[in-house]
């Protein structure tokens, strides 16, 4: 992470980075938005080109859109996939893992897709935004904040197309992402629900555990946190207490509507795991709808012997607000 200390990916788990991003494209459900229809009114978002593109083995009731469009004045890509047949469909947001702060040496850093798209459903909508710095997306690798707001407008550019089912967004976010997935959750009412793989739940959280386990005999991991979350404190509290907001999510739970679950490893190698049962146990004394699971022993991203488990939580959990059957985590 910035300043050398890192918070969601350490050098080894640069390999996990990839298979990741590769497995939220494969076995992310599909679907799409078409043509002809005259974009919403209050669409803002500058789509600066639209390249459909093809993919061996991919669904054929669907089109893939590679798209570029304008975030914060930066032009960044996302992947999109329409379904062909005339209508509108609830949209799914992947939201891939990354960095907890700006990481400037890393811009258009290089994830190795693999596209996948024999089990995609072309009942939905899917985008998949990549946020600044990375891949092909202008400018540098920056935090929550920032990729909060490449998500959204991204959502923006979805919407435009006039393809999407009104009060009908569906998140999935692993690592950072899961952070992206519940701030995003906060700011847009028409979230159905939300599903969190071992999330980044902010940097309050992740200070105010380190403040109560101030005496914890703790793996390599927890100690990488200790030293980044002192600079963080430092820096963006002491120096700046007004961007204190930017790196938070525990002051946006009253805020939070859709019903969230969270899935969770207790051998998280590259974030506190306690920190996620903390932030569910605050989202309960809120009154909101979540749901935690933990898997003891579990890695981070759950990529480990819970894969088909976290694929059959997640499924059942959006199926159960609304997304279609058919779509399917393989």
């Amino acid at each position: 992470m910035y300043v050398s200390a890192r918070y969601i990916f350490t050098n080894r788990n640069r390999l996990f980075l990839t298979t990741l991003v590769i497995f939220i494209l494969v076995t992310a459900t599909l679907s799409g938005c078409q043509t002809g229809e005259a974009p919403p009114p209050d669409s803002d978002v500058e789509i600066i080109s639209k390249e459909l593109i093809e993919i061996p083995g991919q669904n054929p009731n669907i089109d893939i859109y590679k798209v570029f469009y304008k975030s914060d004045g930066i032009k960044v890509m996302a992947y999109m996939t329409v379904p062909k047949a005339s209508g509108k469909y609830p949209l799914v947001v992947h939201l891939h893992g990354g960095y907890a702060l700006e990481r400037n040496e890393l811009a258009h850093y290089d994830f190795g897709f693999t596209f996948g798209f024999k089990y995609m459903s072309d009942e939905v909508v899917y985008l998949y935004p990549l946020y600044r710095g990375y891949l092909e997306s202008e400018g540098h690798v920056q935090g929550i904040a920032e990729n909060t707001r490449d998500a959204d407008n991204a959502i923006k550019m979805a919407m435009s197309t006039g393809q999407v089912k009104k009060d009908s967004v569906y998140l999935i976010g692993a690592s950072m992402g899961g952070g992206v997935a519940l701030r995003l959750a906060s700011e847009r009412q028409d979230v159905q629900s939300v599903v969190g793989v071992s999330p980044f739940v902010g940097w309050d959280v992740n200070l105010r555990w380190l403040d109560e386990h101030p005496d914890v005999n703790s793996p390599e991991i927890v100690e990488e946190n200790r030293k980044t979350a002192g600079y963080v404190r430092y820096t963006l509290i002491n120096f700046d207490p007004d961007s204190k907001g930017d790196y938070s999510i525990l002051d946006r739970i009253p805020d939070i509507q859709a019903p969230v679950l969270l899935l969770q490893g207790t051998a998280d190698e590259s974030l506190i795991w306690q920190t996620v049962e903390d932030f569910a146990k605050d989202m309960e004394e809120a009154g909101k709808t979540v749901k935690l699971v933990l898997y003891p022993e579990g890695k981070h991203g759950l990529e480990d012997k819970y894969e088909d488990q976290r694929n059959q939580e997640s499924m059942q959990w959006l199926h159960k607000y609304g997304l279609p059957k058919s779509f399917v985590l393989q």
